[in-house]
């Protein structure tokens, strides 16, 4: 039975089912290769963090020592300094923060910013635990930050623009704050929740100034976007339902036919420019095109879920097995496509960018994250 919902003035309907799963007959699978990225000498772990549309690739790695910042260029992996990344542009820019090892009760990141063997101490905020975002290729970075060391509650906001710092004005001041969300014209978002009680809600900054978010009517608990496009309009979860803010309108996204929960991939890349958002809705991988829900199938026959979305339209996200093994898959133009596990046990996937690279992560028994790639052909 087809359902409408109707929150603040938005229509969002539900769909049919048009995904096809892997038996559903012979189809060229559009994967061209698979396996694991390879580790710098010494190291055991990456995880992989993000990717841009000329392939590169950014992970946090270790060795014997703390975290560091690894690169892959084709099949060229560096090592470019201490620190964990949180974001790498199309410009090959990354963003992250190091570690501070102070005394007791201290606490501090050292945010930076790395690019063709050159690592910027990124200047502003005060020395604190400081939080880094995703970064754009205008170089634009939001950041969240508490009041000094001696804390971690974060009570700050502000971004970074080609290095210059410019502190916002959340519209309640104090803890738990945060931004983490960012567009290519400067749009960002994030979360205000209260030390106790209620009182939680979305807000959006431009350039210079912050405002909330419409409330979901009948929503509690925390808000948080995870998501914007360059079109303005903002997607995050609010207790198990997915939301979507345009101007100053709230809907709810609608769940699949005998679901009843609807929530937006925790993904940068779950919407994309025009309009698409992808995450799960009753233990099934879900599309929101258009106002209406779309089943995307599980290639694996069990239960599945969209991670991200690329500017073509295609959806890469997992799947499980009966016998419980996850493996990713790709949709593309109404077919699910099965990419596998590339040679390990288990494998999720974590972004695709918008030329055919898709990035992901496997689990060791002894907890090792091992970095993966697919690349996957172009679409007609």
């Amino acid at each position: 039975m087809k359902r409408k919902y109707v929150v603040v003035g938005v229509v969002l309907a539900v769909a049919p089912f048009i995904g096809v799963g892997a038996a559903s007959g012979a189809v060229r699978s559009p994967l061209l290769t698979d396996g694991v990225l390879p580790l710098p000498p010494g190291f055991t772990s990456a995880g992989v963090v993000d990717l841009n549309d000329r392939g590169d690739v950014v992970a946090g790695g270790r060795a014997d020592g703390p975290e560091q910042v690894v690169l892959w260029r084709g099949d060229s992996v560096s090592v470019l300094g201490g620190g964990s990344p949180t974001g790498l542009n199309n410009l090959g820019q990354v963003v992250g923060a190091e570690y501070v090892n102070g005394g007791s009760g201290q606490y501090e990141r050292t945010p930076k910013l790395w690019q063709d063997g050159t690592t910027t101490v990124l200047a502003g905020p005060a020395r604190s635990y400081v939080g880094t975002g995703d970064i754009t290729d205008s170089g634009i970075s939001p950041v969240t930050y508490p009041n000094s060391t001696a804390g971690y509650h974060m009570e700050n906001i502000g971004y970074w623009r080609g290095g210059a710092f410019s502190r916002l004005s959340a519209p309640t001041p104090g803890p738990h704050v945060s931004l983490s969300v960012v567009t290519e014209n400067g749009t960002t978002a994030g979360s205000f929740l209260p030390m106790s009680g209620t009182g939680a809600y979305a807000f959006r900054c431009d350039a210079t100034t912050c405002a909330r978010l419409a409330a979901y009517p009948g929503g509690t608990g925390e808000v948080r976007p995870v998501a914007a496009n360059d079109n303005g309009v903002v997607v995050g979860n609010q207790n198990g339902v997915g939301l979507r803010w345009e101007g100053d309108q709230v809907a709810a996204l609608p769940a699949l036919t005998g679901a009843s929960d609807a929530t937006v991939s925790n993904n940068r890349r779950a919407i994309n420019n025009r309009g698409d958002i992808v995450g799960a809705s009753g233990g099934r991988a879900t599309l929101w095109r258009d106002g209406a829900a779309v089943e995307l199938g599980s290639p694996g026959g069990g239960q599945s879920a969209a991670v991200a979305v690329n500017d073509l339209g295609d959806v890469v996200g997992w799947s499980r097995t009966p016998q419980g093994q996850t493996r990713v898959f790709l949709w593309r133009a109404g077919r699910s496509y099965d990419l596998g596990t590339a040679g390990q046990t288990d494998a999720t996937p974590v972004g695709l960018n918008n030329t055919g690279t898709v990035i992901g992560t496997a689990t060791t028994s002894d907890y090792r994250s091992v970095p993966l790639r697919w690349t996957v052909r172009p679409p007609r």
